[in-house]
């Protein structure tokens, strides 16, 4: 692993263990045996390294969103949650320390917003498809939109309560999938409800 990997992935994991606002260079530079003057050289300051890891993290998101773009059926769309999960969990501090961004890095800050309202935007046209083939009750345009903010503020917001309950390790791994399915439970129809039964008992059964 060249030095600038090495940089990026001790910082991310020391961001997520501590905080990014109590990171370091010098604590970088501890983790990774690298003197802070060649860290420099690849990321002029702490800044730096975060906007660099923002960039992973756009890009993994927007691919959890985008693969099931054209086929969003129940299934998929708990495949969505996972894999926005998984996100969460390998980039945290974005999600826990939003306060410290918004106040810190209002340029990151805003690229954030900007993501998670492309986010809001990809969840409305994942509730439309749904409607449009019989598994979701018809919502006018101002409910999808209020519908598909709530999911994705819940999303989005679920490191910080997890962390806020101090059970990281305790949680249940489906335990946001499952309460996010209990939003859109209420918005199914009767056909909607039998394929979200049939897609739960198949990830019990397995």
């Amino acid at each position: 692993m060249k030095n600038k990997e090495k940089i990026i992935v001790s910082a991310t994991r020391l961001f997520n263990e501590n905080g990014f606002v109590n990171v370091r260079l010098q604590h970088i530079s501890d983790d990774t045996i690298i003197s802070v003057g060649n860290i420099a050289y690849h990321f002029r300051n702490k800044e730096a390294i975060v906007n660099e890891i923002f960039v992973s993290l756009e890009k993994e998101l927007r691919a959890a969103l985008i693969e099931y773009r054209n086929t969003p059926i129940f299934e998929n769309v708990e495949r969505v949650f996972s894999s926005v999960q998984a996100v969460q969990e390998q980039y945290s501090f974005f999600f826990t320390d939003i306060v410290e961004i918004k106040r810190s890095h209002p340029d990151l800050f805003e690229k954030l917003q900007a993501l998670f309202q492309w986010q809001v935007f990809m969840f409305e046209e994942i509730l439309r498809f749904n409607h449009s083939r019989g598994a979701l009750i018809s919502l006018s345009e101002n409910a999808t939109s209020f519908l598909a903010l709530h999911i994705i503020q819940t999303l989005n917001a679920w490191p910080a309560l997890v962390l806020g309950l101090d059970q990281k390790e305790n949680t249940p791994k489906h335990s946001l999938s499952e309460y996010l399915w209990q939003i859109l439970y209420a918005y199914m129809t009767e056909s909607g409800k039998e394929e979200y039964q049939i897609m739960r008992d198949q990830m019990i059964k397995y």
